[in-house]
């Protein structure tokens, strides 16, 4: 009879067994975590200057199919290779089922039912550190409990969902390179500030009324080998009357003069997410020409010439202005 139970619990084991090895595939019954490889879009937005991640970077990572395995906003980090791990990871619930899952960067701590962050804000970026308006998304990439590395590569990598807007200013003709510097405020106009992200669909949505971001741009050089350059991650947007006006300050042995012009897009009168929007301004002393402007870097694109205007007031204290063509002919009115 002793013989007859050991058996029995023999058998009964190897069943058992068996059902686990059909059960997951792999001849493990045990809980399997998710990890996270990724890629990103080539961007100088970040704290890095390449298309690679950073140590200690943190994304959010949910789970979008419908299934025995959940997954919400859960946080993953890298040490900067590109691989990510959580502390709290998301486990397969089933050895058959595909899981399919979307991440977002930077993870976000606090974000509703529905996956928003709202109060989102537009920012200048800053050489050397990581702009906290840039909004990265990634989705349907997927895995299984036997092949448990969710890979966010190739055309599942990071995309930019925002916009970029980078000013490179110039001196040109009239102006003493050597001497002349932007003054005060840099300033962008009619532009939304503010808005929210999505963290599960990567859309982004303005909020509140057009405004006017305000950036120091005081004692930046114009020397011709000094770049001076602006750069802006802003929400995508329609363009007010299709343009956004920007307003500097630049002196010139000891003269300040106010310039103005204005920003077109190519891209259907909006900026674009995903889209950098350059422009090169030469400052000359009786106005300001766009030398170039397109969209390079994330998405290729081209712009045409523009028009940019210099306030002044003449002897009879009468405000005017002067603007100058793509031509490069003066004009007063």
């Amino acid at each position: 009879m002793k013989k007859f139970k050991i058996l029995y619990i023999a058998a009964a084991a190897l069943l058992f067994a068996a059902c686990a090895n059909e059960e997951d595939g792999i001849g493990n019954n045990g809980p399997v975590a998710a990890t996270v490889k990724a890629d990103i879009v080539k961007n100088i937005t970040r704290a890095t200057t390449d298309d690679t991640w950073s140590k200690n970077d943190a994304i959010g990572v949910y789970v979008t199919s419908t299934g025995y395995t959940i997954g919400d906003n859960v946080k993953y980090t890298t040490t900067g290779d590109g691989n990510f791990t959580s502390d709290n990871p998301i486990y397969f619930a089933s050895a058959t089922e595909e899981v399919q899952f979307c991440a977002y960067y930077p993870y976000q701590e606090n974000v509703d039912g529905n996956g928003i962050v709202n109060n989102w804000n537009m920012a200048e970026v800053k050489e050397g550190e990581p702009c906290p308006a840039d909004f990265l998304f990634a989705r349907d990439a997927t895995a299984t409990k036997s092949s448990p590395q969710v890979q966010f590569t190739g055309d599942n990598q990071f995309k930019h969902c925002m916009s970029m807007i980078r000013l490179t200013f110039r001196a040109g003709k009239g102006i003493n390179a050597n001497n002349a510097n932007l003054k005060n405020k840099l300033k962008l106009k009619g532009i939304y500030k503010t808005g929210s992200i999505n963290t599960l669909t990567g859309e982004v949505t303005v909020s509140g009324d057009r405004g006017i971001y305000e950036s120091d741009v005081d004692n930046k050089s114009l020397k011709n080998d000094v770049t001076c350059t602006c750069e802006f991650i802003v929400f995508p947007q329609s363009l007010d009357n299709n343009k956004m006006d920007i307003e500097f300050e630049v002196a010139d042995n000891g003269t300040i003069n106010t310039y103005t012009t204005s920003l077109p897009s190519s891209t259907n009168n909006e900026f674009k997410g995903g889209y950098l929007y350059t422009y090169t301004i030469s400052i000359h002393n009786t106005g300001v020409v766009i030398d170039k402007a397109g969209i390079t870097a994330w998405k290729p694109s081209d712009e045409g010439g523009l028009d940019a205007e210099q306030q002044y007031n003449d002897k009879e204290g009468t405000n005017r202005k002067y603007w100058v063509s793509e031509l490069g002919r003066s004009l007063t009115h």
